[in-house]
């Protein structure tokens, strides 16, 4: 059966609606034609010179991201920005780019769940019920130290910085990407520890000295796993509904590492 870029479009915002985006958020079809047809899909976190030319060795005609290819205003699209240039290649070589962000990270299955299932959290719940961001439940209790080893392992990190509040860890509050921002909210819904990405020199004071253990375990590594999970729950799809795209989650290197 032929499926179009119009009808893949209609399935992802099934499954992630972009009502559930923050305001300030670019998701959805941000660059290619609606009416192409749709034979091979790549996942992945970002538009990189990385996954631009697996996306063309595999011939694909749609790179799903989950940071959008587009955010800020374009004022030209050359070869001059790194951004546009890749955006160039996709169009030479025909190929739609989709992007699913905030609306990813707070839909139910998305980035914070994929991070639960990850990290073994049990019971968990919404951290932030105003817009669907973050999860909290409970680990096995442990100790920090033990538990930022299993963080690290169980998400393939190069690293994880550690902010020791001095408490056991039990109720774990996660965000992935960046939500440090959470902070206070974690600790008000009974969190002892948050997992997140991007964590600032004073946000980590903030959580550290309000009793909050928080663990840094970088943006890529709490976000990178939601691709496999799309691509099984993508897959169940295109089943359902018989149609014949063939999909690949890409291989990204890690952009920050530990030396």
């Amino acid at each position: 059966m032929q499926v179009t870029v119009k009808e893949m479009v209609e399935l992802l915002e099934e499954m992630a609606p972009k009502a559930l985006a923050e305001n300030w958020d670019n998701v959805g079809l941000l660059w290619g034609r609606n009416d192409k047809h749709v034979h091979r899909i790549l996942l992945a976190l970002d538009m990189t010179a990385e996954t631009v030319a697996q996306a063309i060795e595999y011939h694909a005609d749609m790179l799903i991201t989950h940071h959008p290819v587009i955010f800020r205003k374009l004022q030209q699209v050359t070869d001059a920005a790194w951004q546009q240039e890749l955006l160039l290649r996709l169009a030479e070589h025909g190929i739609a780019a989709y992007s699913a962000h905030t609306n990813l990270d707070c839909v139910s299955g998305g980035v914070n769940d994929s991070l639960v299932k990850r990290l073994h959290i049990e019971d968990d719940d919404v951290l932030d019920t105003s817009n669907g961001l973050g999860r909290i439940g409970k680990v096995a209790p442990c100790t920090l130290a033990d538990f930022a080893t299993f963080v690290k392992k169980a998400l393939k990190a190069d690293y994880v910085v550690v902010g020791d509040a001095g408490r056991k860890v039990e109720n774990v509050a996660v965000c992935g990407g960046a939500g440090s921002d959470l902070i206070q909210l974690a600790l008000a819904q009974g969190a002892d520890t948050l997992v997140t990405g991007d964590v600032k020199y004073h946000s980590a004071q903030e959580a550290v000295f309000s009793g909050l253990n928080i663990i840094d375990a970088g943006h890529q590594p709490t976000e990178l796993p939601v691709l496999d999970d799309l691509a099984d729950r993508l897959s169940l799809h295109f089943a359902d509904r018989h149609w014949d795209i063939n999909l690949k989650v890409a291989k990204e290197s890690m952009l920050l590492k530990h030396i």
